[in-house]
């Protein structure tokens, strides 16, 4: 289970609009879950490695690309591991939006 692998654990239930939001892209994804995982913390803990790669570097792309292969590496598709990265930012890490591309 690919969020799984990223460390998501926990209450599975969105609890806010934003983690809703959040949860609803990882299902038009199609990135497989489970009902115990904490799928807001997952978008949380994709926008900390976005903050703290861009705070140590002036180049983004090898943050953004760092967080790309993760998530690849987790077990997603690039396609899903772009998609999952992109509506991170969206939702709850917006200020790192300018840093990841269209």
């Amino acid at each position: 289970v690919a969020v799984a692998a990223m460390g998501g654990t926990g209450v599975g239930n969105a609890t806010t609009a934003e983690d809703q939001q959040f949860e609803d892209a990882v299902t038009a994804l199609e990135i497989p879950t489970t009902p115990d995982q904490d799928i807001p913390a997952v978008g949380h803990k994709i926008c900390d490695w976005l903050t703290v790669g861009l705070a140590s570097d002036i180049n983004p792309v090898p943050t953004v690309r760092g967080v790309v292969n993760r998530l690849e590496n987790a077990g997603m598709t690039k396609k899903q591991s772009v998609g999952l990265m992109r509506a991170a930012v969206a939702v709850y890490c917006p200020q790192n939006a300018r840093f990841i591309g269209r």
